[in-house]
């Protein structure tokens, strides 16, 4: 395509930001530069910031933008782009690949977190466009998707960025930038595995391109396979299981101890012939089905925990890394139709396949006296007792693990257009069109009616068998079908029941379990459209006094998400173990028009190099919540060649999702303590508010709650959310010292404030706020709480998705780096961190009296950092990474504050962790072999930490590892 030199190149990079690239406020910060000027910006734009990961175009633009290269990926070894971008102090761990599996149906799925504010409200872009999601009713998207041998680059920009990329850009947004004219031919080949054995990763790539028709157009595909074992924990941590137990005597209210869990479950089975916590009439069952006292060797409290005791181990059925497999292919086309206009197109096709293990079914069982499993000592410790039946409670491991087999493929194709129109005008439009769809079986899903047959064995009076009840005597009543036992009365057939026993660990027939047992299924499928168009001009008019030319970006977007998932009917029923998830889906359109300019002020005067601002418009029209409008203002002064400021002042929305608008409702029960009865008033956070509100809505002082039984009521979704709204606002310093060569230090300080959040208040929360608020009874809470007007009592909740709850959260970003010669080679040394000053979470933003200060609590800490090293002599290139991050309460500031010694230990230690890796280049030969190794001073997590639970992902669980690999280009 032709250029015309530097203002062509300004051009193009203003038109990404139409939906074709992220940099447009580098470019725009230069466009009135000379070009001496140019050349040292694009100098800057290369310059490293974290080790061999981030790259720093930030120094130029009043938007602070992180870059990481397909060179920095390269350099760590990670198999999954996940697995990397989720270090970067940025970014929140909430969805790695080690903690993917603690959600139903989002194994293997991992998604970005831009300041811990929510997958969800951090937009992630391929090319300047939007990416199909990968979890059902959910935009949010799966990274590793993408394939790692297409990444050209990552941009992340870490300010609302709403009005240029549209809605879920509240706290950010990160652009993967795919390789394009690409030629010639490309293989690598790498293999990794963990020093403490049983987790091994592999990744094999093959990319080839070529050009065609005298150079006017090119292809280029990629092939890509990685895969990884599952790792146990107790092949990484062996028999570590760790509970705080309360400790009277000890230095701290609880002390965490090892070897020690709930006394209330066991593997084999326990039960109380008095009160639970009485543990003189606690026993437990033998492998061969005879009871003993349960064993209390250590300390135990009245929680149900104990140290050195028959105990449940949940740690022993736990995975750190579920088994995971990805096949990619991917192909990008150019082609120019004349010297001013191209065709362009983006395909990728992706296959997961992913299977993780979990925690078994569990619960409590009810026993009768003629069990045909019952010991002679269980049948005489009944009869001492007159015990017609116990309660058996159980973890059943020997029924098979519960789990995930995932299947999820994601298709994604863009066609578009670009050129010139007429002098410095130029356009760009598009259609972009993904789906994801998902096969999930769910192993060993207990059909609980079958289950509770199974477990209701008795001797057949004919022949004296052992044989389910239900065989003999279908009409008989059976102890564990039973509402109140969590069991519904299942209509199929109990034909062909086989009976097992429950009486020790093992004890369950494998063949019942196969019986009761089911793999059943749940299908999804997401769509996305979008469809595109912008123009630019990057020399509109020149603003007086040589300022520089003003640059103009207007553009419109139409975008369709749909989602629908299928459940299975069993699931849907309510039969099985697994929740009941009722079949959902929805839609939804936006159309979208945004125009986003740039206005140079002052160049080249005292104290203003340059002055320049930018602005930024989005106007939204939302098929389900209607009108809205994002926008941003931009400052970026440069007073010298040593000193740049830079600002922005930004507002953003995020519209509901379908999960939140029509997953749908489904009925449920919730406890609640009724906090207008009198022995409650005094608890209210205000008891004079209480009281007057309890009042207001009928209920007379004095009046006590009779109520024993949980309350009815309905839970989920909610189609009449409104728009999540923030406000976010940057101001920061580039120092680029002109005494100290290749020295850059950036300083930044972020402030983002989130309202009307989407969250699903529980019904003790919906009961409470009512009565507590300040304002009255006349609130979201009330409505949400019907009482009987005669009893007075609550008879039904409705706890269903609402706009109540606010975020904020504020900090300072710290980058550096330093170029210099050391002996023959060339030494950089790269610094990222983030400190974060505040981060408040107000689940009921019109009460202020309630709120909670996360920041250094577990999974916020209060410092990130990333340290780099590479050192280059000839084909030789050595990196050095290192990752810190500060210490964590495990316990809230508020319940710190008001006790701080109630548990040892009551914090987390600090993570510092450190990555080495050399390569070396054949010369002449194509040839690249590497090697490194990943935690290098194998460091293990804090105790009861193992990576798999939110905070604690921040981790590294496996411990030191090594990879070797090599590329050969051809």
């Amino acid at each position: 395509m032709k250029t015309n030199g530097s203002g062509a190149r300004a051009r193009n990079l203003l038109s990404l930001a139409c939906f074709a690239a992220l940099g447009t406020t580098p470019a725009l910060a230069q466009d009135q530069k000379t070009g001496a000027d140019e050349s040292k910006a694009t100098n800057l734009s290369s310059i490293t910031v974290t080790g061999t990961r981030i790259s720093n175009p930030n120094v130029i633009s009043p938007t602070p933008v992180n870059v990481l290269t397909a060179d920095d990926i390269r350099a760590t070894g990670a198999v999954n782009v996940g697995d990397l971008l989720t270090t970067l102090p940025q970014l929140a761990t909430t969805f790695t690949m080690g903690n993917s599996s603690q959600y139903i149906g989002t194994a293997g799925v991992q998604q970005l977190d831009l300041r811990n504010l929510g997958p969800e409200r951090t937009l992630v872009l391929v090319n300047g466009r939007r990416f199909v999601g990968a979890s059902a009713g959910s935009t949010a998207v799966d990274i590793n998707m993408i394939p790692v041998e297409w990444i050209e680059r990552v941009e992340i920009i870490t300010g609302g960025a709403s009005a240029v990329y549209g809605a879920d850009a509240v706290t950010g947004a990160v652009n993967f930038i795919l390789k394009k004219n690409y030629q010639g031919a490309k293989l690598n080949v790498q293999y990794g595995t963990s020093e403490h054995g049983g987790f091994d990763q592999k990744l094999i790539t093959l990319t080839g391109g070529t050009n065609f028709a005298q150079n006017r157009g090119n292809i280029a595909v990629s092939v890509e396979h990685s895969n990884q074992g599952s790792l146990e924990f107790r092949d990484r941590f062996g028999h570590k299981s760790y509970s705080s137990i309360k400790t009277p005597n000890g230095p701290t209210d609880t002390v965490l101890f090892n070897n020690a869990g709930s006394y209330f479950y066991t593997n084999g089975g326990t039960f109380s012939l008095g009160k639970l916590t009485d543990i003189s009439k606690r026993y437990v069952f033998n492998q061969d089905g005879s009871v003993r006292p349960q064993r209390f060797d250590g300390i135990y409290d009245d929680a149900g925990r104990c140290s050195d005791c028959d105990r449940l181990d949940a740690n022993q059925t736990q995975e750190l890394q579920p088994r995971y497999g990805r096949t990619s292919l991917s192909s990008v086309a150019t082609f120019d139709i004349t010297p001013e206009h191209r065709l362009y197109f983006e395909g990728n096709y992706t296959h997961v396949d992913v299977k993780d293990f979990r925690s078994p079914a569990f619960g409590t069982y009810t026993i009768t006296r003629d069990n045909a499993y019952i010991s002679p000592s269980l049948a005489e410790l009944m009869d001492q007792n007159g015990l017609d039946s116990i309660y058996v409670t159980r973890n059943d491991v020997d029924a098979g693990r519960r789990g995930e087999d995932t299947k999820r493929n994601t298709t994604r194709a863009v066609f578009g257009t670009n050129g010139v129109i007429a002098n410095d005008w130029e356009y760009d439009a598009s259609l972009n069109y993904g789906v994801t769809d998902e096969t999930r079986h769910n192993l060993n899903n207990r059909i609980n009616d079958r289950f509770a047959a199974s477990v209701d064995a008795v001797r057949d009076p004919a022949t004296g068998n052992i044989v389910c009840r239900s065989s003999i005597d279908p009409g008989a009543p059976n102890p564990n079908a039973d509402p109140s036992h969590g069991f519904v009365l299942n209509p199929i057939a109990l034909g062909g029941c086989i009976p097992t026993s429950i009486f020790g660990d093992g004890a369950i027939n494998p063949a019942a379990a196969q019986w009761f047992n089911a793999a059943t299924t749940t299908k999804s499928r997401l769509t996305q459209f979008v469809g595109g168009s912008s123009i630019t001009n990057n020399n509109l008019f020149q603003m007086p006094g040589d300022a520089g030319a003003v640059s103009l970006a207007v553009g419109a977007e139409f975008r369709r998400e749909t989602s629908r998932q299928d459940t299975d009917p069993l699931d849907v029923a309510g039969l099985t173990f697994l929740n009941a998830i009722p079949p959902s889906g929805g839609a939804y359109d936006v159309k979208e028009g945004y125009i986003e300019t740039g206005v140079p002020l002052l160049a080249n005067r005292p104290f203003a190099k340059n002055l320049s601002i930018d602005a930024a418009v989005r106007f939204s029209d939302y098929s389900t919540i209607g009108h809205t409008k994002a926008w941003r203002w931009g400052l970026d002064w440069a007073i010298d060649d040593n000193i740049r400021l830079r600002g922005t002042l930004s507002s953003a929305v995020r519209a509901p999702n379908i999960d939140e608008l029509y997953s749908g409702q489904t009925q449920n029960y919730f406890s609640v303590t009724d906090p207008c009865s009198a022995n409650q008033i005094k608890n209210g956070p205000n008891p004079a508010v209480r009281q007057a509100n309890c009042l207001a809505l009928g209920v007379p002082q004095g009046w006590t709650s009779t109520s024993k039984a949980t309350i009815e009521g309905i839970s989920g979704s909610n189609p009449h959310l409104q728009p999540e709204t923030g406000r976010t606002w940057t101001a920061g310093m580039v120092i680029t010292p002109q005494f100290l060569r290749d020295f850059g230090l950036t300083l930044d300080y972020w402030n983002i404030r989130l309202t009307n959040a989407i969250s699903s208040p529980g019904g003790g929360d919906i009961a409470n706020q009512c009565v507590d608020s300040p304002g009255g009874i006349n609130n979201v809470y009330c409505q949400n709480a019907m009482r009987d007007p005669e009893t007075n009592e609550i008879v039904f909740i409705r706890s269903v998705a609402q706009n109540i709850s606010a975020l904020s959260t504020s900090g300072i970003d710290i980058g550096a780096y330093y170029s210099h010669a050391l002996g023959a080679g060339k030494m950089r040394w790269n610094i990222n961190a983030t400190k974060v000053i505040s981060y408040v979470d107000r689940p009921f933003q019109d009460n202020p009296e309630v709120g909670y200060q996360n920041n250094g609590t577990l999974g916020f800490p209060k410092w990130k950092a990333t340290l780099g090293a590479t050192y280059t002599l000839n084909n030789w290139a050595f990196n050095w990474n290192s990752r810190y991050f500060s210490r964590m309460l495990r316990v809230g500031n508020e319940s710190y504050e008001s006790n701080p010694m109630q548990i040892t230990p009551i914090r987390a230690g600090a993570g510092f962790f450190n990555d080495v890796r050399a390569s070396y280049s054949i010369k002449n030969s194509g040839w690249q072999i590497y090697a490194g190794i990943t935690n290098v001073f194998d460091r293990d997590p804090p105790v009861n930490l193992f990576g798999t639970g939110f905070g604690s992902a921040l981790y590294d669980a496996l411990g030191r590892s090594y990879y070797a690999g090599f590329n050969y280009k051809f």
